[in-house]
């Protein structure tokens, strides 16, 4: 299925029209810095000033984000001396078509233990991303 520039893959089994799954992995260096990342689709950039905080600029604009979903994968065997990021939230989707910004939305890591307060993830951990949009005003 082709719309616009962009040719899609048909998701088999959705029930909805015009379901789209979008894929990348970041890779983070120090302090949540990025040091590579793979994806297509949107792009994702440290969120300058917030601590945790990534954008994800889709590289078009849907109807709306149906889903997000984030895999994070620490590293081979070093145990972890805290949940430091390992919980994560979304925060302002702006996706729409009739949006004015550059469709864009925050996904926030956060520290489960105790308050979750934002905090940056481990140094160099990856995490995948699976961020599913509607593409269609039909449901």
């Amino acid at each position: 299925m082709t719309l616009g520039n962009k040719q899609f893959r048909r998701d088999m089994g959705a029930r909805e029209a015009g379901v789209v799954k979008l894929y990348g992995r970041v890779v983070t260096s120090t302090s949540g810095t990025i040091d590579s990342q793979v994806s297509r689709g949107f792009t994702v950039t440290k969120t300058a000033a917030k601590t945790g905080r990534y954008t994800i600029t889709l590289d078009t604009n849907y109807n709306k984000l149906l889903m997000c979903n984030v895999m994070i994968q620490g590293a081979d065997d070093s145990a972890y001396t805290s949940a430091k990021g390992l919980t994560w939230f979304v925060r302002a989707v702006d996706v729409a078509a009739n949006s004015t910004s550059a469709h864009l939305f925050y996904l926030q890591f956060c520290d489960p233990d105790g308050s979750p307060a934002d905090s940056e993830l481990p140094d160099g951990t990856i995490f995948s991303l699976e961020v599913t949009v509607k593409n269609s005003s039909i449901y």
